[in-house]
């Protein structure tokens, strides 16, 4: 099976940035997330929703990836979202204690309901 070209799309709902990565999550990719993370945190977007319902997979240097929007979102007092996570995905980042740190929601709509009402 050949394995699906990185790529990161985006848009804004609302007061909340939506990242749609596709793909394996690696060093070769992962920069072009985080740069578009910073895109949206540099014009003062302090909620962003990750859906990881088309990356399956992630390698180390993707997790320290993820590790830095945290970090810039931390630093802005700012909200990291996650949804549509695979059981892979998700057991992973549970495993690494990433998971007390963000907020994880089945659906892309269950998180922006959620940033919607009002919560951090």
């Amino acid at each position: 099976m050949k394995p699906v070209q990185f790529s990161v799309a985006s848009k804004l709902v609302g007061d909340a940035a939506v990242i749609y990565p596709k793909g394996y999550l690696n060093n070769l990719s992962g920069e072009s997330l985080v740069n578009e993370c910073g895109i949206y945190i540099g014009r003062g977007i302090t909620k962003i929703v990750v859906n990881f319902s088309e990356t399956d997979l992630i390698n180390s240097i993707g997790i320290s990836l993820i590790l830095q929007i945290m970090e810039d979102l931390r630093n802005i007092k700012g909200t990291i979202c996650c949804t549509n996570m695979s059981k892979f995905l998700h057991d992973t980042f549970e495993m690494l204690g990433l998971i007390q740190h963000m907020i994880v929601f089945p659906s892309e709509s269950d998180a922006i309901k959620y940033l919607k009402a009002g919560t951090p």
